[in-house]
């Protein structure tokens, strides 16, 4: 089998790891001549890269071209890597979730990258990035343009969300058919180091499900019986794990994000803690409806949290732009749960934080903002709703 393309491009030091690991998973279950029947050959050497490289938290979408068709990618292979694990799924472009969120612009957007003005999609994208940032889930930002012959009728500026591609990999699959996608520790040369005790027992997408009754038992002995609560993938949410109650009966779901994943085990274990907790001794909330504020509220963030949000969270913007999302994305209030919501979450995180001292510094400094921000939010919120009594 031959993964190569005709292009003379040297490829990122990653590409070639991934391509290392699809052989040796196609060593072990024959799958690729039959890929290529079915979708065509990856275009490897136009690969769009969207993460961090340096700390192996990084995406790639690979076009999938078939020969004999138009001048059009209609099929990616995203492949998703975190330290030594390598989650890969075929999307294509009638994909419910990537067309859901309007993210199918990106198959058009590899067709111009490739074939350029003899590219046969609908929108045509300029040629260099309008924006490059990591922002929440968003990545590389560009102007695509639909044009009616020579006219242009259309211009929007289309932006990545990374969060949508990762979803698509945590869906349960597995290697019993790759063609489909699935999850594997990445190749690689020799001399890599034994992993830590917690990195084996790191929890995956793979073995979330297997590992349900050990956590069951590890939030038993810190407090938390959670027997009678589901614990299951979540669909679709953007946080690293959350709680949900169904209306009907009260049974309570702990639903674990794709985020979640990208965490260290011992972080892992501290956040199940922080739901398990939410699910034995939350209160119920007065008000499911939230507030709207208008004007927003502006809240001041002291510094030791300014440090966090630039250091972590908005660490790939360029240092004179950092403080222009921070007022956007963290300042700025528009809205105001009950007082009960944050009264929760308090109480949550002050417990994780004495039962669960022992996780890593990025973790640790995530959970003492939230824990800030919420304690802010939940003055806020006690005098807005007893205001309106």
């Amino acid at each position: 089998m031959s993964l190569s393309t005709k292009s003379s491009i040297t490829l990122d030091e990653n590409i070639l790891q991934i391509q290392a690991t699809v052989q040796k998973v196609d060593s072990a279950i024959p799958f690729f001549n039959r890929f290529k029947e079915l979708y065509g050959n990856p275009l490897w050497q136009y690969a769009i890269p969207m993460g961090e490289e340096d700390e192996r938290d990084i995406s790639f979408f690979v076009p999938i071209y078939k020969d004999n068709t138009k001048r059009i990618i209609n099929t990616i292979w995203f492949f998703d890597l975190v330290g030594d694990t390598l989650r890969y799924k075929t999307i294509t472009r009638d994909n419910d979730s990537i067309c859901y969120y309007q993210q199918d612009f990106v198959f058009d957007e590899l067709s111009c990258n490739i074939f350029g003005d003899e590219s046969t999609a609908k929108i045509k994208f300029e040629a260099s990035p309008q924006t490059r940032s990591w922002v929440k889930e968003y990545y590389d930002c560009h102007y695509g343009i639909i044009q009616w012959g020579e006219v242009e009728v259309h211009k929007e500026l289309y932006c990545k969300e990374r969060f949508v591609w990762k979803q698509e990999t945590v869906t349960g699959v597995t290697d019993n058919n790759p063609i489909i996608g699935g999850e594997t520790p990445i190749g690689g040369g020799g001399g890599t180091p034994s992993p830590s005790p917690d990195e084996e027992k790191k929890l995956t997408s793979n073995n979330l499900m297997t590992s349900v009754a050990e956590i069951k038992k590890m939030m038993k002995e810190l407090g938390c019986d959670i027997d009678d609560v589901t614990i299951e993938l979540g669909i679709e949410c953007g946080s690293n794990a959350r709680v949900s109650v169904d209306e009907k009966n009260g049974a309570k779901t702990i639903e674990i994000c794709n985020k979640f994943f990208d965490y260290e085990y011992k972080d892992q274990i501290s956040i199940l803690y922080h739901e398990a907790y939410h699910c034995t001794h939350d209160r119920p909330w007065s008000n499911k409806e939230r507030m709207s504020l208008d004007p927003p509220l502006i809240i001041e963030i002291p510094e030791v949290h300014m440090n966090y949000l630039r250091d972590y969270v908005y660490d790939l913007i360029l240092p004179n732009e950092k403080q222009g999302y921070i007022d956007s994305w963290d300042k700025k209030i528009e809205y105001l749960n009950c007082p009960e919501y944050y009264e929760n979450e308090i109480n949550a995180y002050k417990s994780e934080r004495i039962t669960m001292p022992n996780v890593s510094a990025k973790y640790n400094q995530e959970r003492e903002y939230m824990f800030w921000k919420n304690s802010i939010l939940g003055n806020k919120s006690s005098t807005m709703y007893n205001h309106q009594k």
